[in-house]
């Protein structure tokens, strides 16, 4: 899977299933705090999908990985089997 193929599936995730508008969403919008503002809620089912979804553990990963859909993306990929 390409970087730009997560990148898609996670903006749809965050439109589709968390209400995000799509139109305020970009790939390097800051997800949490002063961006669009998830909140912790937010963070497990996001957690979840990126287990069930690419099979890539996110416990104990540094916070600065889900800054926003770039980040996240770069840190599935890497660790995607």
């Amino acid at each position: 899977m390409t970087d730009m193929e997560v990148k898609q599936q996670l903006k749809d995730f965050f439109v589709n299933e968390l209400g995000v508008d799509a139109n305020e969403l970009q790939y390097d919008t800051i997800l949490f705090n002063e961006g669009i503002g998830l909140d912790s809620i937010d963070s497990i089912e996001l957690v979840s999908l990126i287990d069930e979804t690419f099979g890539v553990q996110t416990s104990g990963i540094d916070r600065a990985n889900f800054k926003n859909i770039d980040t996240l993306a770069a840190y599935i990929v890497a660790h995607m089997n």
